[in-house]
Parts: C-alpha cells; sequence; structure tokens
C-alpha cells in the first residue's frame, strides 16, 4: 500500500511530529511505500535552519532527514507556510532549507495525495 503523509505540527511540539516519524518508519518496516512527506502549516518548520531545536531537546528534524535519505523518501516543506512563519520572502527558500527537504508548493502535496492508497494527516 502506498502513503502520502501530511505533517502540521512543528518538530518541537512532541507527539505529532514524533507519531508521523514513528508511522513513517512502521510503514516501511512493513514494506509499504511513502509517497511523499508534506510538511504543511508550522509542520514546514521541521525543514528549515532558522529554527534550530535547543540542546535538551530532541531533534526530530535529523531523524526526518535520515528517513528521507535512507529510504529514499521525498520531504517537502510548504513554501507558503514557509513565508508565513516569517522565515522568508520566497526568495532563496531553497538555501534555508535543511539537506533532504524541498520547498514546494500544493501540487506536490495534491500529486503524492493523487498517487497514494492513503493520506495520513498528523497534527491540527
Amino acid at each position: 500500500m502506498r502513503y502520502a503523509l501530511l505533517v502540521l505540527s512543528p518538530p518541537d511540539s512532541g507527539s505529532s511530529s514524533r507519531q508521523a516519524l514513528e508511522f513513517a518508519k512502521a510503514l516501511g518496516r512493513a514494506k509499504h511505500n511513502v509517497a511523499s512527506v508534506f510538511f504543511f502549516d508550522a509542520g514546514a518548520l521541521t525543514a528549515l535552519t532558522a529554527c534550530e531545536s535547543s540542546a535538551d531537546e530532541e531533534d526530530l528534524r535529523k531523524e526526518w532527514q535520515a528517513l528521507g535519505e535512507d529510504g529514499g523518501i521525498p520531504l517537502f516543506a510548504c513554501v507558503a507556510s514557509a513565508q508565513r512563519f516569517g522565515v522568508g520572502d520566497g526568495r532563496n527558500l531553497e538555501e534555508r532549507c535543511l539537506p533532504g527537504f524541498a520547498i514546494a508548493g500544493l501540487g506536490e502535496l495534491i500529486e503524492a495525495s493523487s498517487i497514494a492508497d492513503r493520506l495520513m494527516t498528523f497534527g491540527d
């Protein structure tokens, strides 16, 4: 079965982002396919260099990067969400993105959901 994941919460919020990550890992172990992960709204902060975790917090962003790289899973951060959270005006956002993530529009989410059997949403 093929899944697309939509993550709405920031990496430091705890449970929703962690649940999405663990779900994606479980899908891989069960031999399911993850078409892509789309980070929308506050979830887009996961992909951006300007939003680092403090030293005493776990850094889910590194785990997402590893999952994307090891599993060949595309990781997209919404361009409009990045702009809304004051990270930039739309120019040079790719340069502000962590390795393994790409800045994308909602078209990527629509494409992923059209080829996936299920779209799973994490966060509110």
